[in-house]
């Protein structure tokens, strides 16, 4: 269809008849001029986007720098004007749904316009409508070439078939079409994108898809809604290749000059978005591909990252064509989930450097809430459970500072003997423990071995997707937020203190005896706006460790412990 100022300038023209007085003229004039007005009427009604240039397009189009080319490419990477005319596809059409995920596609980036989860809230709620893990429509567009070029604007010419949107546009010598299918469940979406020379020639290929969106900066806990906290969920660039993974909060991506991850010809397993408790990652089915994750120009205080894979796919010949396959996954961070979409995500559960024991304590976790229906319940009875296994430990760590509780009366003679001689002094203690066969690091080194549990539980229940919104009793209706009383922490940070109290002190000066004291109110104050899962865990093992400790020093008091 021409343009419409073309048309009307036709019609100017034509409105000045050979024959002014012919009658049939000016009624078949009259009649054009109806039928075109009832036409241009329809026509703006049935696609209100049809004459909308696409650089208005609400959906953001970045132009930013792709990775620097390595390899030689004569493929124009320009779309090139369509004959046919591009049909704006209703909302309904682009709105493909399953039995967990509603998918939004973007007619005018060839991406998504935002991702919802049925089974998940955005806020703690039924009220509250579903997660979109889109904080931004989704750019996502294939290229035939990995030269520094601006992202091809759209609009995309589209169709919709049942689970199936097809995308298209001639860029140059090819016609580049990307089809986007959602199986009738799970939280994968299938994408193949095909590149067909139209041209007369043959040309060479290099085929590339870039992935951009624009974060929104992660918000900080409160207390009391206005002093400040920290942030407890942080999104990250998660790329992983080549059998192993690198997380970036995104925070320190932006800001970084080191130019993002890249990687040539690597063993890529998948990349994107870490969002805490979920996922947004794009896996391409080739086996060695060109990847690249780079900033994009910020804007506000938004923070845009930008992917790119790409593969020299040599030349093509004309009315050949040459298809990639790639997988998007959008849904939680759920350990099961994961393993069902796709064996290989599992690794995407990230729990840090002590993952080998925190997949098990997850398991455990699960464990216990099949059990009581309840995960602040599930949480105590599993911090329960690692206070009794690391009970042998506790006791001898015990029973080492009793026997040097004993002989303290001793060592504070020999302080006093030798107080204004330090160096003297401590060769003295030293001798006088070396003679009695205690050592004062026995009572410590017990304990070492459960700090890789501590921390690794601490990774569960940092990241676990079944704490989020899951409530315990009373206030606490987010094990996954922090108290909203403050009632845990503070409670924690009390019984941190009589357990201070009661640990003997032998052997320390009046300075060491002060900083020790002190650790509970740092400890509380740590703890105010991390989710209350995590305060109710500590305070759990406070109070057991404060059990054990009190039975076992009334046993060696009595000396009934061996």
């Amino acid at each position: 269809m021409p343009p419409v100022s073309s048309r009307r300038n036709r019609f100017t023209v034509n409105q000045q008849p050979s024959q002014p007085h012919d009658s049939r003229s000016l009624i078949a004039i009259f009649l054009c001029i109806v039928f075109y007005l009832a036409y241009q009427k329809y026509i703006s009604w049935k696609y209100p986007d049809l004459n909308k240039s696409s650089s208005t397009s609400s959906d953001p189009v970045v132009n930013t720098a792709s990775p620097e080319a390595k390899n030689s490419v004569t493929a124009s990477d320009t779309p090139t004007a369509s004959k046919d005319p591009i049909f704006i596809l209703p909302d309904d059409q682009l709105i493909i749904e399953n039995e967990t995920t509603r998918w939004f596609f973007s007619q005018k980036l060839g991406g998504l316009h935002e991702v919802t989860l049925k089974n998940y809230r955005s806020q703690n709620g039924q009220d509250s409508p579903p997660v979109n893990l889109l904080d931004s429509p989704m750019t996502i567009q294939a290229h035939t070439t990995n030269t520094d070029s601006s992202v091809p604007l759209g609009p995309f010419h589209a169709s919709r078939e049942g689970q199936t949107i097809k995308m298209w546009q001639q860029q140059g010598a090819f016609k580049v079409t990307q089809e986007f299918a959602v199986p009738e469940s799970g939280y994968i979406a299938h994408l193949k994108v095909t590149y067909e020379n139209t041209s007369e020639t043959s040309v060479n290929l290099y085929g590339s898809i870039r992935v951009e969106e624009y974060l929104k900066p992660q918000k900080a806990s409160s207390i009391l809604g206005f002093i400040p906290g920290v942030v407890t969920h942080q999104d990250q660039v998660v790329v992983y290749a080549d059998n192993s993974g690198q997380w970036s909060p995104v925070k320190d991506f932006c800001d970084s000059d080191d130019g993002g991850y890249r990687g040539a010809k690597s063993s890529l397993k998948y990349l994107g978005i870490d969002r805490h408790y979920f996922l947004a990652l794009l896996i391409p089915k080739a086996e060695a591909t060109n990847y690249a994750a780079y900033r994009l120009p910020a804007v506000g205080s938004d923070c845009g990252i930008g992917f790119i894979m790409g593969y020299d796919l040599g030349t093509i010949e004309k009315g050949q064509s040459f298809s990639m396959d790639y997988d998007i996954y959008m849904g939680p961070k759920d350990i099961h989930t994961l393993s069902t979409s796709n064996p290989m995500l599992s690794s995407a559960m990230h729990l840090g450097f002590f993952d080998f024991i925190a997949r098990p304590l997850m398991i455990v976790i699960d464990s216990f809430y099949s059990i009581f229906k309840n995960y602040g319940l599930a949480i105590i009875f599993l911090t329960i459970l690692l206070k009794v296994l690391f009970y042998p430990l506790v006791k001898a760590s015990q029973v080492s500072m009793h026997q040097m509780k004993k002989l303290n009366p001793q060592m504070a003679e020999i302080r006093e003997k030798w107080k204004d001689d330090k160096s003297r002094q401590q060769q003295e203690l030293l001798k006088f423990m070396s003679q009695h066969k205690i050592n004062p690091m026995k009572g410590c080194l017990p304990i070492l071995p459960q700090i890789p549990v501590f921390f690794a539980f601490y990774q569960v229940l940092q990241t676990s997707i079944n704490l989020r919104h899951a409530p315990f009793f009373g206030w606490i209706t987010d094990l996954s937020a922090m108290d909203p009383l403050l009632i845990t922490p503070l409670l924690m940070g009390v019984a941190m203190f009589i357990q201070q109290k009661m640990t003997p002190t032998t052997g320390m000066d009046k300075t060491q005896e002060r900083i020790l004291l002190f650790m509970p109110i740092m400890f509380t104050a740590m703890m105010l706006t991390l989710p209350a899962g995590l305060t109710l865990y500590m305070l759990t093992n406070t109070v057991v460790g404060i059990g054990q400790q009190r039975w076992l020093m009334k046993r060696l008091d009595s000396n009934q412990a061996k």
